[in-house]
């Protein structure tokens, strides 16, 4: 059900990029709590949920994606802002990942299961729910604010 409490905000989208050694990149933020979190950001107008998220990837850390190798890993809705987040997982990628210098500040490959701090419960989530996709099946999640936590 729709918070109707609440007016609709934009959507977001990113992308869970994993490297040959099936590590995840995540970037780390200059602003806010200076978290780390996969590539992405919000939609602008008339921008489809791909095009936000092949966007921001070259906007933050100068990579290209062809959209053709790319499949939605998961659709998650945040009642509390009424809007969605698009994941989606790159089959290919190519270049290096250079941070923009003005949102990210750096740019590192981990291995999932020891990935730093601090980060979202969600974006955790949202890496593992990509790697462990055995097939392009979407799945649709609800985000609750009360359930957010940042892990340090």
């Amino acid at each position: 059900m729709i918070n109707t409490n609440y007016a609709r905000s934009r959507d977001s989208a990113g992308f869970v990029l994993f490297d040959d050694q099936d590590r995840v990149l995540l970037v780390h933020q200059t602003y806010g709590e200076k978290k780390w979190h996969i590539p992405g950001g919000i939609q602008e107008d008339t921008e489809s949920a791909w095009d936000t998220a092949l966007r921001e990837c070259k906007e933050e850390i100068n990579i290209d994606i062809d959209p053709a190798k790319i499949i939605l890993s998961g659709m998650y809705f945040l009642p509390h802002r009424n809007a969605y987040v698009f994941i989606f997982k790159a089959l290919e990628w190519h270049g290096t990942p250079i941070p923009d210098g003005i949102e990210i500040d750096e740019v590192r490959f981990f291995d999932v299961n020891e990935l730093p701090t601090p980060i979202e419960n969600f974006v955790v989530e949202r890496i593992r729910d990509a790697k462990e996709m055995i097939s392009p099946s979407v799945f649709f999640k609800n985000h609750h604010l009360n359930d957010f936590k940042i892990i340090k």
